[in-house]
């Protein structure tokens, strides 16, 4: 990236503020391989430790990835339930929603991995795209029939933090409008029989005439020097009034400003890893003791130490003896990395508890803090988000809305082995709620895996069921021929 301002890759404060720790965020999540590329940004070389010391000790250690879990379980609680979609969305829009991104993602698994990113990153950005078409050949200007009939349609492009670098707004009716926008996207060619593929600047801006311009810049060699230069590669105009692209943030603080939800546990995690990595060095030296002689020498040098061997000495006060490592310092590295667990999986249930009471009846009636948590806040603004997304969608259609959607936000944070579920626990064993609503609520709780299938589980109940009924003793006959009322046959 830059800070030219002739150059399109120039990128805004707010991105330069943000970047480090989507890089961070990003590396944990990536996990140990991701950890150990990072090297000493993440675990710093001790003072006089060799090279080689400080490869075997990266390479030995893993990483007790807690934010992936953590960010995965806040995820899956609005998801647990698909994308509602209302009655109100049209059927032209409704057609496009099993295959959303014409990538093969249906509007549930594309809002699910729009969410996980923007919850993880504090935002994340949907572009609502529409491919590009020719003119007719009788030259008419093209219409909404002429797309429906060619298969044209628009389809959303999830664009990640990292990679929207610039962006400008105004107040305009006391709305945030985007007038520019600038982000990377890849482009490949061909180079003999290879496939090579490069990045190049996408920028999309409002023009005097109402619409969307978009240009297209790529770094290229031009000239006989073969120079790199940033140059237009293609524009074209956007038949739309508004930059097509909506951000989603799970922790605004002003414009394309946020705080990571996450951040504060991949700097746990990290703690974790370093104290994780000086606990496996320490292991290894503490499992090796060295075996001391005083008063001895090895003038041959060939002192053997093993079985079926006698150690000599030739001063009569000498004494061989091992000295070994009195556990002291294993037992507080333990106790630290103990405690940082313990820190990490606080962290994610804290996050999904409903806020304490308000001190008034006029601040409880105001926001309605007693009943929400921040997980259910965020998931609120996610759907707001995924309704905006829609409108575009509509405008790209030619039709007046874009419909509504409900995000499932009705869950609880139940802790494990918490009141809630023992009073769970209790409802089913009454009667007072159906297995599958138990089910639903242990999902929601972290009892269950997310995928667990209610139906297969069913089936194996009613199979163990069979098994448990007592045998009945086969048939001999005798009395299988029918009888009269005499009882002769």
């Amino acid at each position: 990236m830059s800070k030219d301002p002739k150059s399109p890759a120039t990128t805004m404060d707010q991105y330069d503020a943000m970047l480090p720790a989507w890089t961070k965020i990003q590396t944990v999540l990536d996990g140990t391989a991701a950890m150990r590329d990072a090297g000493q940004q993440y675990l710093p070389q001790h003072d006089k430790e060799s090279d080689t010391a400080y490869w075997e000790r990266l390479e030995r250690c893993t990483l007790l990835n807690m934010t992936k879990l953590t960010l995965d379980s806040w995820v899956g609680r609005p998801f647990s339930e698909p994308v509602e979609i209302k009655d109100d969305v049209p059927t032209e829009i409704l057609a496009l929603t099993e295959n959303i991104d014409t990538l093969g993602s249906n509007l549930n698994v594309f809002s699910r991995n729009w969410f996980k990113e923007g919850v993880a990153k504090s935002y994340s950005h949907v572009l609502v795209d529409m491919p590009r078409t020719s003119e007719r050949g009788d030259g008419r200007p093209r219409s909404l029939e002429d797309d429906r009939l060619d298969g044209v349609r628009p389809y959303w492009v999830q664009i990640s933090p990292e990679k929207l670098f610039f962006a400008e707004a105004a107040i305009i009716a006391g709305k945030e409008v985007l007038q520019e926008v600038r982000f990377l996207e890849e482009h490949t060619r061909r180079d003999g029989f290879a496939l090579v593929t490069e990045e190049q600047v996408k920028r999309l801006y409002l023009n005097d005439e109402g619409t969307v311009s978009v240009e297209i810049w790529r770094f290229e060699a031009v000239g006989k020097s073969r120079k790199k230069v940033w140059r237009i590669y293609d524009s074209w105009i956007m038949d739309i009034d508004q930059i097509p692209i909506v951000t989603f943030y799970s922790d605004r603080q002003s414009f394309m400003l946020g705080k990571c939800p996450i951040e504060d546990l991949a700097d746990l995690n990290i703690a974790h890893w370093q104290s994780t990595s000086d606990q496996r060095a320490i292991l290894t030296v503490a499992r090796f003791p060295i075996l001391a002689c005083s008063g001895g020498t090895d003038e041959t040098n060939k002192l053997v130490v093993g079985p079926n061997k006698w150690l000599y000495c030739p001063d009569p006060q000498g004494k061989f003896y091992y000295v070994e490592h009195t556990g002291a310092a294993i037992k507080a590295g333990d106790q630290d990395l103990t405690e940082l667990a313990r820190q990490m999986g606080e962290y994610g249930s804290e996050w999904m508890k409903k806020r304490p009471n308000r001190e008034t009846a006029t601040a409880r009636t105001l926001d309605t803090a007693e009943s929400t948590s921040a997980l259910q806040d965020v998931t609120l603004r996610f759907q707001d988000a995924l309704e905006n997304v829609m409108m575009l969608t509509a405008k790209w259609l030619g039709l007046d809305n874009g419909g509504s959607l409900a995000v499932y936000s009705n869950f609880s944070a139940t802790p494990v082995g918490g009141e809630g579920l023992r009073v769970l626990t209790e409802a089913r064993k009454n009667r007072d709620i159906s297995r599958a609503a138990f089910i639903v609520e242990l999902k929601r709780a972290g009892v269950l895996d997310e995928d667990f299938d209610e139906k297969k589980d069913a089936d194996k109940l009613e199979g163990e069921l069979m098994d448990m009924l007592p045998l009945i003793p086969p048939s001999d006959g005798a009395d299988d021929e029918p009888k009269d009322d005499d009882g002769d046959e």
